[in-house]
């Protein structure tokens, strides 16, 4: 199967080979990023760059007299930059956006719900669309694809089958690679089908050539969801019209493509049972996954809460970047069977290097907290996009909000917000006491190789060496010798006074990196590559 390429090119449709080598220049002349949040891989380059997160323990040998530090994003001054202010909105919530990397144009689907405003029932939840050059001031076309109570001037681009369904999701995902102009962009959602009399919930997929004009795939749903009463589990012989295995998925989920095992992946929620048995105590999170979108395998639990403190896990939205699957994993403070707690829902970062097993070291301090203004339309629940944009030097997260798991939607707020983060700047390595070194594991090296760094050295200093691979000092770049760097930026490039790197014999060496009163976020390798 050929390598697939995720970065994103809105509303232009070109040979797939050309897209692929299109997406690899922009790539190689944006900032040092490594395997970013969409990574082209199919057309060969004259560059290679590899970054380094500090929060990847697996390229790290070891570190000395250094703690790990979480970088928070920054809220948008004027947020929401999407409000709710359409009849057919009475909330809205779940989103996807995308950036057209050649235009900087922005496109965002987004759920919104009507509830009973709705005359007809498919339209008590729809998927609707923006547009915005900035990704800052938003546009709700008239598309006039569907009406709502009879007016047709709305930014609705795909309803719901009719059935009992109030969790519709956004998930949506640009694929410039697929043969099919028609399919290159996908969504996953979930909805309810009427099967054999019987309402049946679970995973709808739908396509488009342009994100406006979608057409549902003709089977749902694809997997059978979850959805009941707490009751005990059915015996087997009494699971003829529930899903073939639990957990099964739930109504939330995000979808992402993995570029590593090139295959689609989504994370959805899903229910683990209580002390006594039932179903439906508490929420966690599943992960299914596909090679063509039609076919999913079966859910696989990878999340539960497992303490008073986890509460409840809503859903976690994945996306790859520096060579891990980050998440944003929904805390929602609700006890089992939704009893007690305040019913916020603030993010915490997780990592993984596989997808299926996280580290969770920050726990208890919320990547995306909830917002302190508590008239604030995001001061109860933050829903997380499964897909960050890059903007220049920094990374934005959108996301939906209300201001309350139990708030009166017709006096409340909602909408999607923006909150912003310097690129690559996920967790830091920062001295306990003033001073400490981190010493990487052997990585190859040659005359033509940049080594840059991600760090906030502005209250301190910075200076770099190279070990060999035994772990001795190499004549000439040693940190007495090495220029020391002070300042705040994604790319400092790291020098010695007496010996550049063209100097060096190509080889494998271990990078040590010494810290005084500083923070290392990421360390990055610019190897250019001759034939």
């Amino acid at each position: 199967m050929p390598s697939r390429s995720h970065i994103s090119f809105a509303n232009i449709h070109l040979h797939p080979d050309i897209i692929n080598a299109i997406a690899s220049v922009c790539c190689l002349i944006s900032l040092c990023t490594g395997n970013c949040l969409a990574q082209p891989t199919a057309a060969p380059s004259s560059r290679d760059q590899k970054v380094i997160l500090m929060a990847d323990d697996n390229l790290l040998l070891y570190s000395s007299g250094l703690k790990k530090v979480l970088q928070m994003p920054a809220r948008h001054e004027n947020n929401p930059v999407i409000p709710n202010d359409k009849p057919w909105e009475l909330a809205i919530g779940y989103c996807s956006v995308h950036r057209d990397p050649i235009t900087g144009e922005y496109a965002c689907w987004y759920q919104s719900y009507a509830g009973n405003r709705a005359q007809d029932p498919t339209r008590r939840v729809t998927l609707c669309y923006a547009t915005s050059k900035d990704g800052l001031t938003w546009t709700k076309p008239k598309l006039r694809l569907f009406d709502f109570n009879g007016d047709l001037d709305t930014n609705i681009v795909l309803v719901g089958n009719g059935g009992r369904s109030v969790n519709y999701g956004a998930s949506v995902l640009f694929d410039p690679t697929d043969n099919q102009p028609g399919k290159r962009y996908k969504l996953a959602y979930w909805d309810f089908t009427e099967n054999e009399g019987l309402q049946t919930p679970g995973l709808c997929v739908a396509f488009s050539p342009d994100g406006i004009r979608w057409k549902k795939h003709s089977k749902a749903p694809l997997l059978q969801g979850s959805y009941g009463e707490p009751t005990q589990p059915p015996f087997s012989n009494e699971s003829d019209h529930l899903p073939a295995g639990r957990p099964a998925i739930s109504d939330v989920m995000d979808l992402m493509w993995d570029p590593v095992n090139e295959q689609y992946c989504i994370y959805s929620k899903t229910w683990i049972d209580g002390p006594d048995g039932r179903r439906f105590w508490k929420r966690a999170v599943a992960r299914t996954t596909s090679k063509d979108f039609i076919n999913w395998s079966q859910p696989q639990l990878i999340l539960s809460p497992n303490s008073d403190e986890d509460q409840q896990f809503h859903g976690a939205s994945v996306f790859y970047d520096g060579g891990l699957y980050l998440g944003l994993l929904q805390r929602l403070d609700l006890g089992g069977f939704d009893r007690g707690g305040s019913g916020n829902m603030p993010a915490e970062l997780i990592w993984s290097i596989d997808g299926l097993h996280w580290d969770r070291p920050f726990r208890d301090l919320f990547f995306m907290p909830i917002n302190k203004d508590k008239n604030s339309f995001d001061a109860g629940c933050l829903w997380t996009s499964a897909n960050p944009i890059r903007h220049g030097s920094s990374i934005r997260f959108y996301y939906g909000a209300y201001p309350g798991w139990h708030a009166d939607l017709n006096a409340s707020p909602t909408g999607i917000g923006l909150m912003t983060s310097p690129l690559n700047r996920w967790i830091g390595l920062t001295p306990e006491n003033q001073i400490g070194q981190a010493t990487l594991k052997p990585v190859h090296l040659q005359k033509e190789t940049e080594i840059t760094i991600n760090a906030d050295a502005s209250e301190g200093e910075i200076r770099v060496e190279l070990l060999d691979a035994s772990g001795y000092r190499v004549q000439g770049f040693s940190s007495g010798v090495a220029e020391p760097l002070h300042d705040d930026g994604l790319a400092q490039k790291v020098r010695w006074k007496n010996d550049p790197l063209r100097t060096l014999s190509p080889g494998n060496y271990q990078i040590r990196v010494h810290l005084k009163k500083s923070t290392l976020y990421a360390l990055c390798l610019d190897r250019k590559n001759h034939r």
